[in-house]
């Protein structure tokens, strides 16, 4: 298998460094400036994701949506 190769200790590299990443992120942001950063990200060709209230620019986290908040760009 391709997986094989990564092994264990790449896996919690992995993982140690999504928990960095989301210790270092704002808590959270300003809707309306959110959806600006995001349409702004997304003229220039940037990779936009949103995934378990995290927003990601090109792979990298740059921030996070509260769990209560409703939020639909």
């Amino acid at each position: 298998m391709r997986w094989e190769k990564y092994g264990v200790r790449t896996g919690i590299a992995m993982m140690m460094q999504q928990a960095t990443a989301l210790a270092k992120a704002p808590p959270g942001m300003d809707l309306l400036a959110l959806e600006a950063e995001i349409r702004k990200a997304k003229a220039e060709g940037r990779t936009v994701t949103i995934a378990n209230s995290c927003i990601y620019f090109d792979y990298e986290l740059v921030g996070r949506i509260p769990p209560d908040t409703p939020f639909h760009p």
